[in-house]
């Protein structure tokens, strides 16, 4: 059994872990959708989280924007793995979240498409070892005024 001072310092080390990651500007700043949605609608001014979902660099996953949205309604901000703590404490074995992140600068309506290449890049994009890559996945985005 633990001694009250190591419970303490693991206690103290995940509170220290806990406000840093609430510090930190990420998807719990804005509206996040599921790629497969198909269609997602945010406020301009807001920020647009589109989840790709669980990913794994070890394995080779890899998703790319392919086509990026009209830079007069949606701004790309840039990508943010979100590890769960259960896997960082070694309590299961899993990957990151993948979230992909854009400004809602002014109403209107653009396309966003994500394409999954598994072990290569987009210019070889396969879905495995000599399988054809996947379909891209598009997402309309509408930002209302």
């Amino acid at each position: 059994m633990k001694s009250p001072i190591g419970r303490l310092r693991l206690a103290a080390l995940l509170s220290v872990l806990a406000l840093a990651v609430s510090a930190c500007s990420g998807p719990d700043d804005g509206d996040t959708v599921a790629l497969d949605a198909g269609t997602a609608t945010v406020a301009a001014g807001e920020e647009l989280w589109v989840d790709l979902g669980e990913v794994s660099a070890s394995v080779g996953d890899n998703w790319f924007l392919v086509e990026g949205p009209d830079a007069d309604v949606l701004v790309e901000t840039g990508t943010v793995n979100e590890r769960p703590l259960a896997c960082d404490l070694g309590l299961t074995e899993c990957g990151d979240r993948l979230l992909w992140g854009f400004d809602a600068v002014a109403a209107g309506e653009t396309e966003l498409v994500f394409q999954y290449c598994l072990q290569t890049g987009l210019e070889d994009c396969e879905a495995g070892t000599g399988l054809e890559a996947p379909e891209p996945v598009e997402l309309t985005v509408v930002v209302v005024g």
